[in-house]
């Protein structure tokens, strides 16, 4: 779990990891360099399970925490979490059911996308239940094999990629032919912070204290979470007459288009719109309310 200053928030996600069915796990936390409470929150928890490292210095997105979180791993699986996300109590348990039983080398599952006006959306849906990286499958929905990060590598810098760290990791999987299985089940939650204004300047945590209570103590909650997205995506649907649906229909066939000749649609975007390589990630940052970064260090 990479993190840094949201001491507010962070405690949410632990907790998650907490209330895991599986509980042989040890959660790293990785600070990028932390400036407020976080340490004395991480040691409130008082578990033995949970180690916090606060890098001596702010990289300033996920790659170096997420580095050395690697590195420092000592499980044959991984799974990651941004401390911002919140698992299901089953994620873990489902993830490993499945992982042991496909025998594959990475497998994530589906998560439950909490847009700024409250409609909830599903991630990315496999078509035949086939990963290709033209879908954006974030890190929280993962678990995978260790060993596969000797082949693969690290995650790379975003100053040296187009796309976002994690999406290129996650791709450079896919282009070594590890065998990559999606989950057909809903085991974690995201409240996006790269699309609420100034999230981390003015550390907003209601919706995640929120969705945190709705996970920890409402039986019905996934039920109740599931029916919402049908409800909504019929309301939405409903919305596309004519030419937006004429249009909907059009990018859907364009991006099978790119799958079928091996193309990134999101990279290609990203280099039209922002000229230069990390240019999307700066601009993430700047709707968090986070300064910009020194691009000659």
């Amino acid at each position: 779990m990479a993190t840094y200053n949201r001491s507010n928030i962070v405690t949410y996600a632990i907790q998650t990891v907490l209330s895991q069915t599986e509980q042989d796990w040890e959660l790293l936390v990785i600070g990028d360099h932390c400036t407020d409470n976080t340490a004395d929150v991480i040691a409130s928890f008082n578990d033995p399970r949970i180690r916090f490292i606060n890098l001596p210095a702010n990289i300033g997105e996920q790659s170096g925490p997420n580095n050395v979180g690697l590195k420092q791993a000592r499980s044959e699986f991984i799974a990651f979490l941004n401390h911002d996300d919140l698992w299901f109590s089953n994620h873990l348990a489902a993830c490993l059911d499945t992982i042991r039983l496909t025998t594959a080398d990475l497998v994530f599952g589906v998560c439950a996308l909490v847009m700024p006006d409250g409609q909830v959306n599903i991630g990315e849906v496999m078509p035949d239940s086939k990963y290709h990286p033209a879908y954006f499958i974030p890190a929280s929905g993962w678990l995978f094999r260790k060993e596969i990060v000797n082949e693969v590598g690290y995650w790379l810098s975003y100053r040296a990629i187009w796309l976002y760290p994690s999406h290129d990791w996650l791709r450079r999987v896919y282009r070594k032919g590890k065998r990559i299985v999606p989950i057909r089940q809903l085991t974690w939650l995201a409240i996006p912070s790269g699309n609420r204004k100034n999230s981390y300047s003015e550390r907003q945590s209601e919706e995640h204290a929120y969705y945190f209570s709705q996970i920890s103590t409402n039986p019905a909650f996934k039920e109740e979470l599931l029916t919402k997205v049908v409800f909504d995506q019929r309301e939405q649907q409903s919305r596309f007459e004519g030419g937006k649906l004429m249009w909907q229909g059009a990018k859907n066939t364009i991006k099978k288009r790119f799958i079928a000749l091996g193309l990134t649609p999101v990279e290609l975007r990203f280099m039209w719109q922002f000229w230069w390589k990390g240019k999307a990630l700066d601009k993430l940052r700047q709707t968090r309310g986070l300064p910009k970064l020194n691009r000659n260090e």
